[in-house]
C-alpha cells in the first residue's frame, strides 16, 4: 500500500504494476517485454519505487518515480547473484537488500555502491528493517550455535 493509502502495489508476471484503491486505472511502471522485475516497493517519502530487474542479464536493483514518469534509475552494477527483498530506510535515501549467498548490503542510492554489513554462512539473511532514524539496519542471522539471532 503507498504511503498515502490511495494506491497498492505489485509484482505481476515480471512487471510491475500500481492498482488505485478505488476507482481509476491500473499503471503498468516498466512494461518491459522479456525483462523480469522482482521484489517491488514503494518507498516510505511515497515519491519512488525500488525494484530488481534483469534487464543487464543479472538482477540489479532499480527505482524509479512512483508516478511512472520519466526513466528508471539503475543503482547497482554488481549482480552475479539472485537477490532478495529490497527495503527503504525511513528517509528514503539508502535501501538494504540480501542475496542468495547470505550476504546483506546497505546501498545509499545516490552512489550505487552496496556494502556488504554481514553475511549469515548458514543461510540466508531474509528479516531485516531500519531503523527509525535510518541509522541502523537490524536482522536476524544463524549463528554458529546454529540458533537465529538478531544483529543490528
Amino acid at each position: 500500500i503507498s504511503p498515502t493509502g490511495k494506491r497498492a502495489l505489485f509484482g505481476a508476471r515480471g512487471e510491475v504494476l500500481t492498482v488505485p484503491a478505488g476507482q481509476g486505472r491500473v499503471k503498468n511502471l516498466t512494461s518491459t517485454s522479456g525483462v523480469a522485475e522482482r521484489f517491488p516497493v514503494w518507498s516510505p517519502d511515497g515519491k519512488h519505487v525500488a525494484y530488481f530487474s534483469d534487464r543487464s542479464g543479472e538482477y540489479e536493483l532499480y527505482y524509479r518515480l512512483s508516478n511512472g514518469e520519466g526513466d528508471e534509475t539503475r543503482v547497482t552494477r554488481d549482480g552475479s547473484v539472485f537477490r532478495y527483498k529490497p527495503v527503504w530506510s525511513p528517509d528514503s535515501k539508502k535501501i538494504t537488500f540480501s542475496d542468495k549467498t547470505g550476504r546483506i548490503f546497505v546501498v545509499d542510492i545516490d552512489d550505487g555502491k552496496p556494502k556488504e554489513i554481514d553475511r549469515d554462512e548458514y543461510g540466508i539473511i531474509s528479516n531485516y528493517s531500519w531503523s527509525p532514524d535510518s541509522r541502523h539496519v537490524a536482522y536476524t542471522k544463524v549463528g554458529s550455535n546454529k540458533m537465529r539471532s538478531i544483529y543490528v
